[in-house]
């Protein structure tokens, strides 16, 4: 009896050992499902930095086999000063822009690395790698880097437009660049968004600079981004460029007329060779970028004026997409208008309004030098005015407060006063000036302070001219 008591001891404790076995072997597959469906790629390596373990993640983000990584020691592609940092501290080092090198090949990513410590000792690192191009998807998301217009929000029943149209969707279907020319509101974004949304690279993201808004001591960083240390008040990690963040999509560079000399030159050859370099760097990154650029100037006149390069201009020119202004299609005046009206109304649905036939002729009456800009702002002012349901040509009026005056082509045929006069022909001078006010007041041969004034007193909006104007 004692013989088999023992024998019944032993098999439990066979039996204990194999649920303990099983519950060790479900930890590891879990453990392992844990470790490749981590968004982040992760290595494990020992004391002596030799790789003993990494995710499918890992694999994908530096491009390798996973059987060479594990005969490969993390200092030999890692090869930053912030990894002996880690191993002679033993200190947490968090959301490192840090290189991997592998086959010549360098591999910017953002890393995070914990050392493992045992009795005070490390007996490896832990480190998780996430690449930056994965990262700009995310900033790009979250910022809003997406085009949101598409051909259909181009309103026109113009032939010439509906031309300029068929133009453009064929020149999205290629990978060229693309320039865009046309009077300040006439929907250039509107139509470069249009362009990436109907191209192959729309789920990529859509990056829109302002080329005059960019101080000029800054144009070159925050296209191309600058380097950690690359001057006083940078960014401890460094900092991406416009580039950089568009990378897989389309950079839209609006009013590239205003960009420096000496970035024209930087920009030519990061188009000729789509490679570029951060301030403060000395490694070309290849980028996968569709430059969509845009401008309200006459670049051409602008080359032989030498304020802009000759070789940028035809390098940017491949496609030319030239938008008609609105006094040029003066159909899509009411069709305009009343789109304007629609969507107040969405906005406003309680007290909806309706535009009378006398308002839109009286619309068309007028030279819009804002183009569809400027008739946004008159319908939003005539639509806020009326009282009523029905908006007529009462509620028309224009800058400053007062009716407008309408615009004829045919001067032979009115009799106007002095003062009208005056206005048109300072607003005729601004917009050949494209809105330079110097020029405009040596055209009109008067003094600056005179021109300032008059400008003042007919309440002109110099951002309908030009988008920088010298003060």
């Amino acid at each position: 009896m004692e013989d088999m008591s023992f024998l019944d001891d032993v098999g439990s404790m066979c039996r204990i050992d194999m649920d303990s076995i099983l519950e060790y072997d479900i930890s590891s597959f879990i453990l392992k499902a844990i470790f490749d469906c981590c968004y982040d790629g992760l290595i494990i390596t020992d004391e002596n930095l030799l790789i003993k373990k990494v995710n499918i993640t890992t694999v994908k983000i530096l491009g390798v086999k996973e059987e060479t990584l594990y005969l490969t020691y993390l200092n030999e592609i890692l090869k930053d000063e912030i990894l002996k940092t880690v191993v002679l501290t033993g200190e947490n080092k968090w959301s490192q822009d840090c290189s991997f090198y592998i086959d010549g090949k360098r591999i910017r990513c953002v890393v995070n690395l914990v050392p493992v410590k045992l009795r005070g000792r490390i007996i490896g690192l832990v480190l998780a790698i996430r690449d930056t191009k994965n990262l700009h998807k995310m900033v790009n998301n979250l910022v809003g880097y997406k085009a949101s217009f598409t051909f259909d929000d181009v309103i026109t029943k113009n032939e010439r437009e509906k031309t300029v149209i068929k133009l453009a969707k064929r020149a999205a279907k290629t990978n060229c660049n693309i320039l865009i020319e046309g009077e300040s509101g006439t929907g250039k974004e509107v139509f470069a968004q249009s362009i990436h949304n109907y191209s192959s690279r729309s789920k990529g993201p859509f990056v829109a600079v302002n080329c005059a808004a960019i101080p000029r001591e800054l144009v070159e960083s925050e296209l191309f981004g600058y380097e950690k240390g690359a001057f006083t008040g940078a960014s401890k990690g460094g900092n991406p460029g416009k580039f950089e963040l568009a990378d897989g999509g389309t950079i839209f560079l609006d009013e590239i007329g205003e960009l420096p000399l000496d970035i024209q030159s930087k920009l030519l050859r990061v188009l000729d060779n789509l490679k570029i370099v951060r301030v403060g760097g000395n490694y070309e990154k290849s980028i996968d970028v569709r430059v969509i650029a845009a401008t309200n100037r006459v670049l051409k006149d602008e080359v032989e004026n030498k304020n802009f390069r000759g070789d940028l201009y035809y390098r940017l020119n491949v496609m030319n997409i030239h938008l008609v202004p609105l006094r040029d299609r003066k159909e899509d005046i009411e069709l305009l208008a009343q789109y304007f009206v629609s969507q107040l109304n969405i906005k406003n649905p309680c007290d909806p309004k309706y535009i009378d036939p006398s308002y839109i002729e009286k619309l068309k009456r007028y030279n819009f030098e804002g183009n569809t800009r400027e008739l946004r702002n008159v319908v939003e002012r005539s639509y806020y005015l009326c009282e009523d349901t029905m908006i007529t040509s009462k509620y028309l009026i224009g800058r400053g407060g007062k009716a407008e005056a309408p615009i004829s082509n045919d001067l032979s045929k009115e009799v106007l006063p002095l003062e009208v006069v005056e206005e048109r022909c300072i607003r005729n001078a601004l917009q050949y000036c494209k809105g330079n006010v110097m020029k405009a007041s040596e055209l009109l041969q008067i003094g600056k302070a005179t021109i300032y004034r008059k400008i003042t007193k007919y309440c002109i909006d110099l951002n309908l001219y030009n988008d920088k104007s010298e003060n």
